[in-house]
C-alpha cells in the first residue's frame, strides 16, 4: 500500500520563523508599556495621598482615573492588534499561532492589571 504523508502548511511548528519573534519581541514592548503605565499610576497615587502631597491639581478625579485605567487600556489595544494579526497571518498560510498567544498574554495581562489599577480610582468611582 503506497501511502503519501503531507506536510502540513499551517504551523509552520519546528521551524525558525520571524513571526515568532516578532510575536515574541511586539508581547513584552507591549506588556512593559502597559505594566509600566500602572506603575508610573501607582507611584502618582502615592504622592496624591497624605502630608507628602506634591500637586494637588494632578491629584484631580480625571487624572487619577486616566492613570488607573490607561495601562489596561494600552494593553487591551495591543491583544486586540495581536489578534488582528493573527488573522492576516493565518490568511497570508503564515505562522499565526506566535500572535494568538501573543493575544491571549496580552489580554490575561489587561485583565491583572485592571484588578491593580481599580484601587487608584475606586475612592472615585465610590463617590
Amino acid at each position: 500500500m503506497d501511502t503519501q504523508q503531507h506536510r502540513s502548511t499551517g504551523d509552520h511548528l519546528g521551524h525558525v520563523d520571524s513571526e515568532v519573534h516578532h510575536a515574541v519581541r511586539y508581547a513584552v514592548l507591549a506588556a512593559a508599556a502597559g505594566l509600566g503605565y500602572l506603575i508610573v499610576g501607582a507611584l502618582w497615587d502615592s504622592t496624591c495621598k497624605g502630608a507628602t502631597s506634591v500637586d494637588t491639581a494632578a491629584c484631580g478625579a480625571f487624572q487619577l482615573t486616566i492613570l488607573a485605567f490607561g495601562g489596561p487600556l494600552i494593553l487591551f489595544a495591543a491583544g486586540v492588534w495581536a489578534f488582528v494579526r493573527t488573522y492576516r497571518v493565518w490568511r497570508a498560510e503564515g505562522t499565526w499561532w506566535a500572535w494568538q498567544g501573543a493575544g491571549w498574554l496580552l489580554m490575561v495581562l489587561m485583565f491583572v492589571s485592571l484588578t491593580m489599577g481599580a484601587p487608584i480610582a475606586a475612592p472615585l468611582l465610590a463617590g
